[in-house]
């Protein structure tokens, strides 16, 4: 019977008993499988099984092999490395090159060299520069960092004193440096280096350099991979394997011990004994088949769960329990991609959910559980009467809290899902009316845009009759300010013509005037 098939009622109940069913699967669970056969099985360790080169600057290293390797580089990186194996194959090798026939060009000036004292060999990249790298002292021995060192592309010949000027020193840094015995000059023009000679020297020898600790290092780490993966995966396939087992023969004797008490006074009370033997082994062995295909999941989970915790550590180191959570992650996350890929048939969409949540929430709850016994621990260590068996009892008390905790939160989220999925309600009749109306305002507000959009049209076409008429008000003005400059230009013409009339009147009447006088003048003259 499905849930949609129960009534409100019936599963209240069939959840209630769920809940109580659930607690005791779980506690068992985390009693068996991270608080219990985890301990027993695994070493857990800060960073994971493979030494990283982040958790190597740091110290954190995952053999003694690897420990001894970072004493040694932190020697190096405090100035006490010995450079004599690197310098002991030069003299040979310098007679070598000298009794060849070929001239022995400089690398760094591209001038012939002579064969004496004053011809030097180089390393390009310094012996102190490969001894204090982290990754050449992780991925590689002494004696495999001097073989790389003395190669031909790292080890080449110059001058004498620029080999000396040089020293430890960056190639390309120590060609720009100024020197002081030659004022104003760099390096290069003091030496007469080529830089472009000198840059194509130090980029292949850094070039060789780099290539073989990458090489290293892929053999080094992918080789521990491989190695602690396996190891990882048997012992995460035993453990899921015996888990499985062990779970059953548990189970099976709580569910035996609860009937035998029933039958205490009965006289056949061996048989019944016997016989509750004979069906708890029976349980188990009817579990077998299970047992191998979690033993073949649990494998898998060991060496992808090894492998994630390397690549995290790549990135943030990670602590012994944080190891411990991706690891049991693993067995959920597997768990959840199985059930995705491959649900029970007539399964809905919405119980496939419900299924992978659940899943999901019993890791989370697990890995909570982890760090809260790691609390729990070192309160418990803190009275000194329970701090020898700090051990014991925080792992156990963990557990059955943890089992407890998952419990509820499968129970919350069953009540969570069934709530979703309950047609007795009017959660989806509401839900389906919100839509209509919902579907009805998204209708108005299209029609109201297309509204709009007819109406922005109708503006747009106002605008431009706008625009015509500002450009037509624009020529009137401007015909009107041409008009007004002409009328003013005739206007102050007209007046200067006027005033010119007026003054010539003037003088007219001022003539005639004197005529006037001097007709007088005449006539009394006359008389």
């Amino acid at each position: 019977m499905t849930t949609q098939q129960l009534n409100k009622t019936e599963m209240k109940e069939k959840r209630m008993q769920d809940l109580l069913d659930s607690c005791q699967s779980q506690v068992l669970q985390q009693i068996i499988g991270p608080f219990g056969l985890n301990k027993a099985m695994f070493n857990d360790k800060d960073g994971g099984n493979v030494t990283t080169t982040k958790n190597f600057e740091q110290g954190v290293t995952s053999t003694e092999q690897d420990k001894e390797r970072f004493e040694q580089w932190e020697n190096s990186n405090n100035g006490s490395y010995d450079r004599k194996a690197y310098d002991a194959d030069l003299p040979a090798k310098r007679k070598e090159m000298f009794k060849g026939d070929k001239p022995i060009i400089s690398r760094y000036t591209g001038n012939e060299l002579p064969k004496d004292g004053q011809t030097h060999l180089d390393h390009v990249v310094a012996a102190k520069t490969i001894e204090t790298d982290s990754k050449a002292n992780l991925f590689m021995s002494q004696d495999e960092r001097v073989t790389m060192a003395n190669q031909d592309a790292n080890l080449v010949a110059a001058e004498g004193n620029i080999n000396q000027s040089m020293q430890d020193k960056d190639k390309p840094e120590w060609a720009k440096a100024k020197r002081k015995a030659d004022k104003g000059k760099t390096n290069a023009e003091s030496f007469g280096v080529d830089e472009k000679l000198l840059r194509q020297t130090d980029t292949k020898a850094k070039e060789a350099i780099n290539a073989d600790i990458l090489k290293a290092q892929i053999q080094k780490q992918g080789a521990e991979l491989l190695s602690t993966g396996a190891k990882e995966a048997g012992k995460m396939a035993m453990r899921q394997a015996f888990g499985v087992l062990i779970y059953e023969f548990v189970n099976g004797v709580f569910i035996e011990t609860k009937h035998l008490f029933n039958k205490l006074q009965d006289e056949n009370l061996i048989d019944e004994l016997i016989a509750a033997i004979k069906r708890v082994a029976k349980r188990v062995m009817a579990k077998f088949k299970d047992a191998g295909k979690a033993g073949l999941g649990g494998g898998i989970q060991g060496f992808f769960s090894n492998l994630l915790t390397f690549l995290i550590n790549n990135i943030v180191k990670t602590s012994a329990k944080v190891v411990t959570i991706i690891r049991e992650s693993m067995k959920s996350i597997w768990q959840a991609i199985s059930f995705i890929k491959n649900p029970p048939k007539n399964l809905s969409a919405l119980e496939v959910t419900r299924e992978v949540t659940k899943i999901l929430t019993v890791a989370v709850a697990t890995g909570l559980g982890m760090f809260f016994e790691e609390a729990l621990q070192t309160f418990i260590m803190s009275i000194p009467i329970l701090a020898p068996i700090a051990g014991i009892i925080a792992p156990a008390i963990a557990a059955i809290l943890t089992g407890i905790a998952t419990a509820l939160l499968v129970y919350g989220l069953d009540r969570f899902f069934d709530w979703l999925s309950d047609n007795g309600t009017h959660l989806l009749e509401v839900f389906e009316n919100d839509l209509e109306v919902m579907k009805g305002n998204i209708d108005k507000m299209a029609l109201w845009i297309e509204d709009q959009y007819n109406q922005s049209q109708g503006y747009v076409q106002i605008a431009a009759g706008y625009g015509h008429i500002q450009r037509e008000l624009e020529v009137a003005i401007s015909a009107k300010d041409s008009a007004l400059q002409t009328s003013k230009a005739q206007t102050q013409m007209q007046i200067s013509f006027n005033r010119n009339c007026s003054d010539e009147t003037k003088a007219l009447s001022s003539q005639e005037q004197s005529v006037s006088n001097l007709l007088n003048n005449y006539k009394l003259g006359e008389q």
